[in-house]
């Protein structure tokens, strides 16, 4: 809890970013022509954007969503959404740690030993499994909750949603139970592959640079890392899927060749700094703390 209070402005600055359908080569193209500075100017009107089209692109910037929000919402506008990754915080460590575990123990014989010849790939395969639970039983109604609430304050000046609750309750009344499991495959996708790829990659380093809980902070913010810079264009599509405006897609596809086709390669990696920033953190605290909490379980009971 005290980590996801920590770095939510920074997941709530990522899903804005996302959410921003402009595509900045075609706002800078199609913006109104500025007269040149000199007559020896080399001039195109084309690359010239008028002065609106820059108040646009600087608000989808993170410096402009952060000026924004602070100024018509105030501090506690960068908490829009909060209350769904709180409630469903501890869910969700238990179902992905436990699942991991689960997994893990599928792979091995009795006596510990490899059964498939997997290697190091047992944390790839069991991280799958783990995030393929966590996406269906957690992460799924979670980030639709999430998502709606932050596209619904910057969509109008009055929201809907008056908080958590009255959101899932608008939601599941209005558009049905179904509508929390909006964008369920590409959320189960990316959070599969990117737990596959944190546990995979977390396992796959030395032991020894992971046997402090500073060493294991530092190996996971590394995985957490790369699972950000391999799959951020499925994340771009999962929020996509969940937002308010999801009707205009006809599935993740579609949602993924609208990204393309209007706002280019780029458009798949909208908000990554922020993500990356706030996903090193969350493994890195992550990684560290469960270790630390297996030594304790240990000296209760036998958790190996």
């Amino acid at each position: 809890a005290l980590e996801i209070c920590c770095t939510y402005p920074i997941e709530y600055t990522k899903t804005f970013q996302q959410l921003s359908e402009v595509e900045v080569r075609r706002t800078l193209e199609e913006g109104a022509a500025m007269p040149p500075i000199a007559s020896t100017c080399t001039y195109s009107p084309r690359l010239v954007p008028n002065p609106s089209a820059l108040r646009f692109l600087l608000q989808i910037s993170v410096g402009g969503v952060v000026q924004n929000t602070y100024r018509q919402n105030g501090i506690f506008g960068f908490y829009r959404g909060l209350s769904s990754m709180l409630y469903f915080a501890t869910p969700k460590a238990a179902i992905r740690f436990g699942a991991f575990e689960s997994f893990s123990g599928m792979l091995v014989d009795k006596d510990g030993r490899d059964i498939y010849g997997l290697g190091k790939a047992k944390g790839f395969v069991a991280g799958l499994g783990a995030g393929t639970m966590e996406a269906i039983f957690v992460t799924t109604p979670q980030e639709t909750i999430k998502v709606k609430l932050i596209h619904d304050q910057f969509l109008s000046e009055t929201p809907k949603y008056r908080g958590f609750f009255h959101g899932v309750y608008t939601i599941a009344n209005k558009e049905g139970i179904a509508q929390l499991y909006k964008g369920v495959a590409p959320t189960i996708l990316k959070v599969s592959t990117a737990q596959a790829t944190r546990f995979g990659v977390f396992q796959a380093l030395p032991h020894e640079w992971r046997a402090t809980p500073w060493g294991a902070a530092g190996c996971g913010a590394f995985a957490g890392g790369v699972s950000v810079l391999a799959f951020q264009g499925i994340d771009v599509v999962k929020s996509r899927m969940q937002g308010l405006e999801s009707t205009k897609y006809n599935g993740a596809f579609d949602c993924l060749r609208q990204i393309i086709k209007n706002e280019g390669i780029g458009g798949l990696y909208k908000g990554v700094t922020p993500r990356l920033t706030r996903v090193c953190c969350e493994v890195a605290i992550t990684m560290s703390m469960y270790g630390e909490v297996v030594k304790l379980l240990n000296k209760v009971w036998h958790t190996d």
